[in-house]
């Protein structure tokens, strides 16, 4: 070794010998490597945006859907990621939820991909940033009707407008089963109509929400024929997303993250136990977030799987825009990767 290292020596004295004998001064010492550059400091960006300067305001209205959103507000899931946020109500549409996002009234909200594809093609900016939960509708019968499934002819009552949430999953269930929509009659009526529209023979298969149906579901009153949540096609689909508005998304970056990383560590924490749902029943009605039993809020969010890994909402946009293209819900000149791309922003946040 010493002798190795003996040579080296003499190499190097050497070379700046021969170096200084063609009038060459020796090359200065080599510089001290720099100093590693530091990491992005997240934290810093935060405070630099403008949604760090004031209250940031998030849609509910009192849907167990969600209910990550009152619980990441009341855990304190948004105070942990330095947040300050407030719930703000809409008036209780999906409709007014998303125009309210586009006017600037909210920063982000909850929604159901069925209800927000459709006018994001028409203009409207909102990002999907994290799957919350699967499906939480279903297509119903009464009872005693002798209908199984969906066929031609049959009258499907929707609530929400043709061509709103209720309608176009409607649409993916009878696609699913082989038809168009042009094999039925779709009919809108109000949501809290919808038990008497089947009692009264004016539809014979209603497609809504759990939440609303789950009762009578109980009371053997309805049953399912078609479900987001328990069938095969369906069941590992993300039906509700967090959207964010473009516009805030863009001047706030690190900020979506941090709403993102709350709501979604709230719908694991719901999902993690029977008594986190129990938990998260009895919070929401305390705070007059819900209406009912705390048993009948607690069997609806066992229906669904809550907190989304991104794979499997970035796979349900796939399948809806695809879906949604052949029905003729949106553009066939759409391309759905391009589409894609739009309107999906998955944060790191698992």
């Amino acid at each position: 070794m010493k002798r190795l290292i003996s040579i080296v020596i003499a190499a190097i004295f050497a070379f700046s010998l021969a170096g200084c004998a063609n009038g060459q001064a020796p090359a200065a010492q080599a510089a001290p490597p720099a100093e590693p550059v530091a990491s992005f400091d997240k934290e810093a960006a935060y405070q630099a945006e403008p949604a760090s300067k004031r209250t940031i305001h998030i849609a509910y209205d009192s849907g167990l859907c969600q209910a990550a959103i009152p619980i990441a507000q009341i855990k304190g899931f948004f105070e942990a990621e330095g947040l300050a946020t407030e719930l703000t109500k809409t008036g209780g549409t999906m409709d007014n939820t998303r125009d309210a996002l586009a006017a600037g009234k909210i920063d982000t909200a909850a929604g159901m991909i069925a209800g927000w594809l459709k006018p994001i093609t028409n203009g409207i900016d909102i990002r999907f940033t994290v799957g919350l939960h699967t499906g939480c509708a279903s297509a119903y019968v009464l009872s005693e009707s002798p209908i199984t499934k969906f066929d031609k002819g049959q009258v499907v009552a929707i609530n929400g407008g043709i061509g709103g949430v209720y309608h176009n999953i409607g649409y993916r269930f009878i696609a699913h089963d082989g038809f168009v929509p042009e094999d039925f009659t779709w009919r809108d009526f109000p949501a809290d109509q919808t038990l008497l529209v089947l009692q009264n023979g004016e539809a014979d298969i209603a497609v809504f929400s759990d939440q609303l149906a789950e009762k009578w579901v109980q009371d053997g009153t309805l049953r399912r024929i078609r479900s987001l949540h328990q069938d095969e096609d369906f069941q590992d689909e993300s039906c509700c997303v967090l959207g964010i508005a473009g516009p805030f998304l863009d001047e706030n970056p690190v900020a979506s993250e941090k709403i993102s990383r709350a709501i979604y560590k709230a719908a694991l924490w719901i999902g993690e136990s029977d008594a986190h749902k129990e938990e998260a029943a009895q919070i929401l009605l305390d705070n007059g977030y819900i209406s009912g039993t705390k048993e009948y809020a607690v069997s609806l969010m066992k229906l669904f799987r809550w907190g989304l890994p991104n794979s499997l909402t970035e796979a349900t946009l796939d399948l809806s825009i695809t879906d949604y293209q052949k029905l003729g819900v949106i553009s066939d000149s759409i391309v759905p990767a391009e589409f894609k791309t739009q309107i999906w922003a998955p944060l790191d946040i698992e």
